[in-house]
């Protein structure tokens, strides 16, 4: 069970995406904060209720997430999520799989006119 909306703490885990300032752009007066390397995470783990993450992640890291409930990985693939784990702690895991999925398909076709239309490169 999530806690209230007052209580709920969000961590958002990547190298390089300003994902936190997004979030707070919002004003949805949900408490987040952000960390950057997998020491930080580690050090900080046990503040999250959900964590979004990318690249980040190692299974390691459950059994100092006591308060942890939802994991979204930014990515597509969850291969690196132990899902047995995940169940044990009670972390439910949501992926961004498909949402590129367009995106590619057209740049395929593109690239497939491209090679055999002869379109000129895009600068």
């Amino acid at each position: 069970m999530f806690p209230s909306k007052d209580e709920l703490k969000i961590c958002f885990a990547h190298v390089a995406y300003r994902l936190r300032e997004r979030f707070l752009a919002l004003a949805t007066s949900i408490e987040s904060f952000e960390v950057r390397d997998g020491a930080a995470l580690e050090q900080r783990i046990g503040e999250a209720d959900v964590l979004v993450i990318s690249g980040l992640w190692h299974n390691n890291l459950l059994p100092r997430a006591k308060r942890l409930r939802f994991i979204q990985s930014i990515g597509a693939g969850t291969e690196q999520f132990s899902l047995e784990a995940l169940k044990q702690h009670g972390v439910r895991l949501a992926s961004a799989r498909g949402v590129n999925a367009r995106a590619v398909s057209e740049h395929v076709t593109a690239l497939v006119f491209r090679s055999h239309q002869r379109i000129p490169k895009s600068a």
